[in-house]
């Protein structure tokens, strides 16, 4: 008889299967982005400052101009130490303001 295996055990073997870790990682980092950033920043930001993608390391936002840019970046060595916390290795390396 076969053993028992944890659906989590199985969860990466799939991704990496179908090619979809990079994917899965930067949607952890977004969503992890959209847990922390409002007690951080501010709860005024939740709606405004909005995480868009990860590239090469970096984790991109968008916000509505340059003052909420500079109160991003402000907080940015917190935001990039609390999304890495939980992990093994760094999910992001750093991260990035845009004004959209």
């Amino acid at each position: 008889m076969n053993e028992f295996v944890w659906f989590k055990d199985l969860i990466p073997k799939a991704l990496a299967h179908y090619q979809l870790e990079r994917q899965a990682r930067a949607a952890l980092v977004c969503t992890r982005f959209r847990d922390i950033m409002p007690g951080i920043v501010g709860k005024d930001a939740e709606g405004v400052v909005k995480p868009k993608y990860v590239k090469s390391g970096v984790l991109y936002v968008a916000v509505p101009s340059s003052i909420w840019a500079q109160r991003v970046y402000v907080h940015r060595h917190e935001l990039l130490t609390r999304i890495n916390m939980e992990s093994d290795k760094p999910l992001v390396e750093d991260l990035r303001t845009y004004v959209e």
